[in-house]
């Protein structure tokens, strides 16, 4: 490849899509999101059943997964395919691509898991989210909260809450790496 034999060679992003690294990483962070879901739902640590701080627990890895899901392609990206310099622009498109293909994967997978897989999640994190709420919440407002609690679980709630969340989440992570990992091109 020239840009490895030749240092002093600079690569035309123009000539180079973005496209096929975040649709790679896109559909490998869906993967380990949909495997991650899985576990997290048998083992309990997806639901609230393990308590407050397994839950946090839980929310910090997704979080550790999202920002790996956006270093590791604009990398590539980066030091592979445009010789060592990237945009922070690019660096966003990427981590906008990555971020919503990995959310509707995962999304696709949580609606067959809760309706064909096992139609009783929603009650079992009802149950966990009661016993957790009894501890933190008065008991004349634990009722409210409850009603609450089983509206943000409804299907659409959940989806439009997820799109939203995840996609800005995604789009602040993907600014905050871009201007962490970007390297312009020296001045020619």
């Amino acid at each position: 490849m020239k840009t490895l034999d030749d240092e002093n060679y600079l690569v035309d992003p123009a000539s180079v899509s973005p496209w096929p690294v975040a649709i790679r990483y896109g559909l490998i962070g869906g993967l380990i999101y949909c495997i991650y879901a899985l576990v997290g739902n048998m083992s309990g640590l997806t639901t609230g059943g393990l308590g407050f701080v397994a839950q946090m627990v839980s929310s910090l890895l997704v979080l550790v997964i999202a920002v790996a899901l956006i270093v590791f392609p604009v990398k590539h990206h980066r030091d592979k395919e445009l010789g060592g310099y990237i945009t922070i622009g690019r660096v966003i498109m990427i981590g906008f691509v990555v971020t919503a293909i990995s959310m509707a994967i995962s999304m696709a997978f949580n609606y067959i898991y809760m309706n064909f897989i096992d139609p009783g999640y929603i009650d079992s994190v009802l149950v966990s989210m009661e016993e957790m709420l009894e501890s933190m919440v008065p008991e004349d407002q634990l009722e409210q909260a409850l009603i609450d609690a089983r509206a943000r679980l409804e299907p659409a709630s959940m989806a439009q809450t997820g799109v939203i969340t995840t996609l800005v989440i995604g789009i602040i992570v993907s600014a905050i790496v871009g201007l962490i990992m970007k390297k312009d091109p020296p001045r020619v």
